[in-house]
């Protein structure tokens, strides 16, 4: 058995060295927006085609909403990647067409379902896999989104928190499943120093020895996790205690919640001591990290939250909530606080207590590459591709031993 065990390995080995395989990873936006999943998105992108240039494998990316023009090239060639401009019906149509000529197809996410379920539908033996998030699946789904769930051959979940929300709400085996965490961006801009930018304490009046908090998020009003809301009212009974800080607030928000949270900084007479940014460009992303004392973000809902590695590579301490993936990137607690996020008591203390603290900001920064670092995330997705490969190749050898088996029993 052992010998035969090893005949087939190698034979599998030499076959698989032999011959390409093709992986299409299919998703909605790449480029065209700067959240999380995307930045999850060019991380695996560029990974995906640095490992193209050491393994048998063909690699192309495409996403429905990109355009051409968009395309950032240190992460990806242009003869490897695929905009969809948009066309919905067509990119649809061409990545099932194109998926059913591939060995392996990796959706970018759970709303692509309809592609992955046609090309397992038509075509059994192409290898579907999924990349699962957070939120999109934190509830019961149904229709073509269950099914994929279920058809899916391996999916992978950016956290442990996700891969039980999975587990628990869709009803999916654990063995299907594959933690997959997200990782620093390849190309992020790393401090020189860790010094507060005077530009920015010039711009929004910090005061000597004043502390400053921030979160960078999203305002969505439909969303409601994100736990800043619950910071403010911590920061009004601070303020009743007189201790004074500067709380900035950065990141796009919808007219509704933004005027939601300008009510709430009222109500508690906060006026002068949040702010709130609204967008910032990737050059200052950096420098506002830096400008902190603290990072803090009681989340609800993360299915990960990348914001809190980018805070640490800045050398920037992390509150976080301990109920969703926030727990995975502050590595449960290792690399970070986590907090109740309904608990306004233990955050107030949690803040206090990390303000009084010494901060080694290239403690922070080291620890947190230890994890997340790119390089790691690379090797990940390296193993990945290869784990792709090897089982493949002893299907298919599998496969042909079988036939040839069946071939001389009928002869027999």
């Amino acid at each position: 058995m052992e010998s035969l065990l090893v005949r087939l390995i190698n034979e599998s080995f030499c076959w698989s060295m032999r011959t390409n395989k093709k992986i299409r990873f299919i998703a909605l936006t790449i480029f065209s927006q700067q959240g999380g999943i995307e930045k999850f998105n060019r991380a695996f992108i560029h990974a995906g085609a640095g490992v193209l240039q050491q393994e048998p494998f063909r690699f192309i990316a495409s996403a429905m909403y990109d355009h051409a023009h968009e395309v950032d090239q240190r992460y990806i060639s242009n003869d490897l990647f695929q905009p969809g401009n948009s066309k919905k019906i067509g990119f649809v149509l061409k990545n099932i067409i194109q998926g059913l000529r591939s060995d392996y197809v990796v959706l970018g996410h759970l709303n692509l379902a309809l592609i992955g379920y046609v090309i397992k539908l038509l075509s059994p033996k192409t290898r579907v896999w999924l990349i699962c998030h957070g939120i999109e699946v934190f509830e019961p789904v149904s229709g073509i989104k269950r099914k994929i769930l279920q058809m899916a051959d391996r999916i992978l979940a950016v956290s442990t928190h996700t891969k039980n929300q999975l587990i628990n709400k869709q009803g999916l085996s654990s063995s299907k499943i594959h933690v997959f965490p997200n990782t620093i961006d390849p190309f992020f801009q790393f401090p020189e120093k860790f010094e507060k930018p005077a530009y920015l304490k010039e711009r929004y009046g910090i005061q000597p020895g004043q502390k400053v908090l921030y979160t960078l998020t999203r305002l969505n009003g439909k969303e409601g996790y994100k736990g800043y809301d619950t910071v403010i009212e911590v920061l009004g009974a601070l303020k009743q205690e007189g201790v004074l800080l500067k709380y900035i607030i950065a990141g796009k928000s919808d007219p509704q919640e933004e005027q939601r949270v300008k009510q709430l900084i009222a109500k508690w007479n906060l006026e002068e001591s949040v702010l709130l940014t609204g967008f910032l460009p990737d050059t200052e992303l950096t420098d506002h990290f830096l400008l902190a004392d603290l990072f803090v973000m009681p989340s609800k809902g993360e299915g990960f939250g990348i914001v809190f590695i980018e805070a640490m590579a800045c050398g920037l301490p992390v509150l976080a909530g301990n109920k969703d993936g926030s727990t995975e990137a502050l590595q449960f607690g290792q690399l970070g606080t986590l907090v109740d996020p309904d608990n306004k008591e233990k955050i107030l203390l949690s803040i206090k207590e990390l303000l009084g603290a010494p901060k080694d900001a290239q403690q922070i920064q080291a620890q947190m590459l230890q994890f997340f670092s790119f390089e790691t995330f690379q090797r990940r997705t390296a193993s990945l591709f290869m784990d792709m490969h090897l089982e493949h190749s002893t299907l298919g050898v599998l496969n042909r031993n079988q036939a040839k088996n069946q071939t001389s029993y009928t002869k027999k």
